[in-house]
C-alpha cells in the first residue's frame, strides 16, 4: 500500500475538529487584518490630490495607478480572503483594468495624445485665488453628498436617510450657496428625489463675480446662467461638461473645491469636496444646511430600522403594503453594481421603497464620487449579515454531516 500523503489533518475525530476550529480562527483573524481599505486610500490620494486630479479613461497615467491598485490588493490576499468587501473591490479594480484596456497600454508604454489633466496647469491667477489654506501641510477635506431617496452624507461622515420634500439648502456660507429641491417619486409614494440643484458662486473680488447655476431634471447646462463657463487654464471658476446633460463639475479654486452634479434616470446627484475649513463655515449660525448639521430630526428615516424588517417597515415610509421587490431580488442588483458600506444599503432601500432600478445607479456613482470610508464603522450589516448567518448555520450543519460520516465509517472498520 501507498503512504497516505501528509496534509497536516489526520482522520481522527480529534484532529478533524481542532483542523476545523483552527481553520475557523485563522479565517476570522484573515478578516480582521485585511487591509484592502488602505489601498483604497492610495488609490484616492493618487487620484484626488487636489483640484486637478487623473481622471479614469485609457491613458498611462491613470492605467499605472490602477497597476498600483492592483498589486496592493493583491498583497492583501492571505488575510483578506473571508472580507466581503475586498473581493468587491478586487473584482471592481479588474474590471476597471480590462476597460480601459491597462495591460496594452502599460505593456506598450503609450502616452495619451490626448492631453490630460494630471497636474496643475500654468496659470495667471493672483495669489489670492490660489488656496494654500490657513495651516501649513496637507489640506483637509470634507464631503458631502445627496444622492437616491434621498440620502445625505455629511461633512461629518455622517450617513442618513430623509424624507425632505420640497427646496433645501445645502451649504450656505460667504463663498458658497447650493440649495436643492426634492420632489415625490411617485403620487403613491412618500419616496422623494433630488429634481433641481442650485449653485450660487458669490462674489469674490478678484477671483469672480457672481455667478449661478442652475440644473434640473433633464435639463443639465454646460455652462452658467449668463452663458459662460470659464477656462481651466486660466480662470479660478470655471465649468467642465463631462458627459453633456449627465454629468457636469464645477472648479472653484481659491476655496479648492470640486462640485459635481449628475442625472441618474430622471433624479440628479450632488456631491462636493472642499477643505474643512471652509465646509464648517457658518456651522454655528442658526441657518440651516444639510451638509453642515444634516437633515432635521423630524425628517430622519431610521434605514437601519427598515432594512432590518421592510416587510414591517415597508407601510410607514411609503403608502405601499409590501416592497416594490423581493429583498433578494434589491440585494442581488445592487451587488451587481459594485457599491459597499453606507452605498449598498442605500442602493437596497431604494429599490425596495421605489422599484425604480435607476436609484440603484444612483448609488453606484454616488460612490464614485465619494471618498473612501472605513467600511467597519459606517457598515450597517443588516441584510448581508443575515445572509451569511444564514450561510454559515448550511456550512454548520455540513461540516457535522461531514464529522458524523467520518465517525460512523471510523466506527464500521
Amino acid at each position: 500500500m501507498g503512504m497516505r500523503p501528509n496534509t497536516g489533518c489526520t482522520f481522527s475525530i480529534q484532529s478533524i475538529v481542532l483542523c476545523l476550529i483552527l481553520a475557523s480562527i485563522f479565517n476570522r483573524a484573515g478578516s480582521f487584518n485585511c487591509k484592502v481599505e488602505h489601498c483604497s486610500a492610495q488609490y484616492q490620494r493618487a487620484t484626488h490630490p487636489h483640484i486637478e486630479f487623473i481622471r479614469p479613461s485609457s491613458n498611462y497615467h491613470y492605467c499605472t495607478v490602477l497597476h498600483s491598485y492592483n498589486n496592493c490588493i493583491r498583497a492583501t490576499a492571505r488575510s483578506c480572503r473571508g472580507n466581503l468587501n475586498y473581493h468587491t473591490i478586487s473584482s471592481l479594480v479588474m474590471q476597471w483594468f480590462d476597460e480601459y484596456n491597462c495591460s496594452d497600454i502599460i505593456l506598450n508604454g503609450m502616452i495619451p495624445t490626448k492631453p490630460v489633466l494630471t497636474r496643475r496647469p500654468t496659470t495667471v491667477l493672483p495669489a489670492v485665488c490660489s488656496f494654500t489654506g490657513r495651516n501649513p501641510g496637507p489640506i483637509s477635506f470634507s464631503h458631502c453628498g445627496l444622492f437616491g431617496d434621498p440620502h445625505l452624507r455629511t461633512f461629518y461622515d455622517e450617513f442618513q436617510t430623509c424624507y425632505v420634500q420640497g427646496a433645501w439648502p445645502l451649504i450656505d456660507n460667504p463663498y458658497l450657496a447650493v440649495q436643492v429641491t426634492n420632489d415625490l417619486v411617485a403620487d403613491e409614494s412618500r419616496a422623494t428625489a433630488v429634481s433641481k440643484v442650485t449653485v450660487i458662486v458669490r462674489d469674490y473680488k478678484p477671483c469672480t463675480q457672481e455667478k449661478t447655476f442652475e440644473s434640473q431634471t433633464n435639463n443639465l447646462p454646460g455652462v452658467f446662467n449668463d452663458g459662460s463657463k470659464g477656462k481651466p487654464e486660466v480662470e479660478p471658476l470655471f465649468i467642465w461638461e463631462v458627459d453633456p446633460g449627465s454629468h457636469v463639475e464645477i472648479y472653484i479654486r481659491y476655496i479648492a473645491t470640486r462640485i459635481v452634479i449628475r442625472q441618474v434616470g430622471s433624479y440628479l446627484t450632488f456631491a462636493i469636496k472642499m477643505p474643512e475649513e471652509v465646509a464648517i463655515l457658518g456651522a454655528s449660525s442658526e441657518n440651516l444646511q444639510l451638509c453642515v448639521k444634516g437633515c432635521p430630526r423630524r425628517e430622519r428615516i431610521d434605514h437601519k430600522q427598515f432594512l432590518a424588517n421592510p416587510n414591517h417597515w415597508i407601510s410607514k415610509v411609503t403608502h405601499n403594503s409590501q416592497p416594490a421587490v423581493p429583498v433578494q431580488q434589491a440585494v442581488e442588483l445592487c451587488r451587481q453594481r459594485n457599491v459597499v458600506n453606507f452605498y449598498f444599503d442605500a442602493c437596497v432601500f431604494d429599490f425596495l421603497t421605489t422599484g425604480d432600478s435607476s436609484f440603484t445607479k444612483a448609488a453606484e456613482r454616488a460612490l464614485e464620487d465619494a471618498p473612501s470610508i472605513d467600511s467597519e464603522k459606517n457598515r450597517t450589516y443588516l441584510l448581508i449579515d443575515k445572509e451569511n448567518s444564514a450561510l454559515g448555520r448550511s456550512l454548520n450543519f455540513l461540516l457535522i454531516l461531514m464529522l458524523l460520516f467520518l465517525l460512523i465509517s471510523r466506527i464500521s472498520t
